[in-house]
């Protein structure tokens, strides 16, 4: 069961931007909407569809399985004895996921920003990486990029539409 459960906090963490807190919120999950999308549920009765990859959405999958064979479970992330895990119950399988396959332990928000490097670095425009992270101001990415930052910011503002020199070339 934990191999399902790290499997999926790496998906949802490092693939989607998700923090633990969010995670934490998930009280149900429907898979495969249409194409490779998931839709989770939240505590607060709220639902966002998230894509998916074909292996991530087996992770899903299995991982339902896994829950709903435990009789008494009542929320999305249990243990094995139907006991909701908090999000340092959370962080600590992510730990020993880490420990066991011999890579420092690394909390939730630094694997966050690890992701948005990644992807910066394989060539994700600025508007990925804000949607990604769901930030509103483009300042905040610039904490979470490598040195590269300036560059791309300087290449979005010079073809933003409010940018005067496009202007004046029209």
């Amino acid at each position: 069961m934990k191999g399902y459960q790290q499997r999926l906090l790496l998906e949802l963490i490092y693939g989607l931007g998700m923090s633990l807190l969010k995670i934490v919120n998930i009280s149900s999950a429907v898979p495969e909407l249409d194409d490779g999308r998931v839709r989770f549920y939240f505590k607060n009765s709220r639902f966002r569809d998230f894509p998916f990859s074909p292996s991530a959405l087996k992770v899903l999958k299995s991982y339902l399985k896994l829950i709903d064979s435990i009789e008494g479970h009542t929320a999305f992330w249990v243990n094995h004895k139907a006991k909701t895990l908090s999000a340092g119950q959370l962080q600590n399988l992510l730990n020993k996921y880490f420990e066991s396959n011999d890579l420092p332990a690394i909390n939730a928000n630094e694997l966050r920003d690890l992701s948005v490097q990644h992807f910066s670095q394989e060539g994700a425009d600025v508007r990925s990486l804000q949607a990604l992270r769901q930030f509103k101001q483009l300042r905040r990415l610039q904490s979470l990029s490598e040195s590269d930052f300036r560059h791309l910011q300087r290449k979005f503002k010079q073809k933003h539409v409010r940018n005067p020199k496009l202007k004046d070339e029209d």
